[in-house]
């Protein structure tokens, strides 16, 4: 969590973390400006709490953070724009210099950040060759930096928010199996009251009105795939494409604030009814999805729980990628990863890897899924969970699990 920071730049010898500007929308800015967005720099010594250099434009907003906020101009940039103007070098070295020296910054520099990788790289390879004497960035292993490990775990600040989310994006859910409820069939098709099918599209337009109505947003554009599609874990679906009784929906939906927090969570549905085979295949799903939470305590390796799922399903009968690493048919992705201000991040369940062991202050999904491509469906079921500090696994989606969505006659 946040207050790991200063340990763990400790311990990997990192005098200072630097977030350069950018219009990007940037965790790590977020997560050191204390929840604040901005675009503008942030600067950490280590032993030191953050401080913001913002436009001054941006001034006010900053300063919701409680953090030492400074404007550009308190370093001369508009004064170094009129004097040097397009000689950008000058500027850059100018302006980053004089924060260096009046933050006392030197030594080792970790860099990161959401930017504009062409303006980043030019920045650092100016500043490296004009302050070489005086420090170098440093760059991590990835999946491993000082970042990857403070956000393993979550304060309870965080937990709040993830908790609100949480409840958001579940009340979202169930309205949009209400209103599916509504409608009704002609033939294997789904109609609206007006006679016309209904398609995937019309769903997404509805969902994204329900995630506005609680102060949510689609950032990373939601999966709402059926069929074929449902069996490629990443498909977004066809918009164009109307919904048909008793083929498999998975609806994976993981908004957020703006800004700020994800929830993630997927249910699989069938409209009128499930397929004797889906219905199996289910019911499989659901069996893993089961042990794998009983299984999620303080002290157990993620690939423990990856690989006990992976073996549960051929077990049944179905390739995994435990022995079967390139398979698109069966169990093909692994079984969970951590969400927070990003809807991937640490822990994750590598296969393969002993890693990442669980601990208290974990929120991570729990995920397992059955895909047939040519079978023409796909299973998934997905909650996001609280390891909290009693060691004990919270849930905290709250959706039913049901797998067929009875429409009206």
């Amino acid at each position: 969590m946040k207050s790991d920071l200063d340990r763990l730049m400790a311990e990997r010898a990192i005098d200072a973390l630097l977030i350069l500007p950018g219009e990007n929308e940037d965790p790590y800015r977020v997560y050191l400006s204390n929840g604040v967005q901005h675009s503008g720099l942030v600067l950490k010594r280590r032993s030191e709490p953050p401080v913001l250099i913002v436009n001054s434009m941006e001034r006010d907003e900053a300063a919701r953070s409680g953090l030492a906020v400074y404007t550009y101009d308190n370093f001369g940039y508009s004064e170094l724009a009129r004097t040097y103007q397009d000689n950008r070098d000058t500027i850059t070295v100018t302006w980053y210099s004089r924060i260096f020296e009046e933050f006392g910054v030197a030594g080792k520099v970790g860099l990161y950040g959401v930017s504009d990788l062409n303006a980043a790289l030019s920045t650092v390879r100016i500043l490296e060759k004009a302050l070489s004497d005086r420090l170098h960035f440093v760059t991590e292993e990835p999946r491993d930096t000082i970042f990857d490990r403070a956000y393993e775990t979550k304060d309870p600040a965080e937990v709040t928010r993830l908790r609100e989310v949480a409840r958001r994006t579940s009340a979202v859910v169930r309205a949009t199996r209400d209103w599916l409820a509504t409608h009704r069939a002609a033939g294997d098709t789904v109609i609206t009251a007006e006679g016309t099918p209904l398609r995937i599209g019309d769903v997404k337009r509805h969902v994204r009105g329900l995630l506005f109505a609680e102060g949510l947003v689609d950032s990373e554009g939601m999966i709402f795939a059926q069929g074929r599609d449902a069996a490629v874990p990443h498909s977004k679906g066809a918009d164009s494409e109307p919904l048909r009784l008793g083929t498999t929906i998975v609806f994976d939906l993981f908004p957020r604030e703006p800004g700020g927090y994800f929830h993630d969570m997927t249910r699989t549905w069938c409209l009128g009814y499930a397929p004797p085979e889906v219905q199996a295949v289910y019911e499989t799903v659901m069996d893993a999805f089961r042990r794998a939470q009983a299984m999620c305590a303080p002290g157990v390796s993620t690939s423990a729980v990856q690989r006990m799922v992976c073996e549960l399903f051929e077990a049944a009968g179905h390739p995994t990628v435990l022995h079967s690493p390139a398979t698109t048919d069966g169990y093909t992705h692994s079984l969970a990863h951590g969400v927070g201000l990003n809807v991937h991040e640490a822990p994750y369940f590598p296969t393969f890897s002993n890693r990442y062991t669980l601990q208290p202050g974990n929120v991570f999904t729990i995920e397992p899924g059955l895909y047939y491509a040519e079978r023409g469906y796909g299973v998934r079921i997905e909650d996001t969970v609280y390891l909290n500090e009693a060691d004990e696994l919270e849930t905290l989606t709250d959706v039913p699990y049901d797998l067929v969505i009875k429409l009206e006659q």
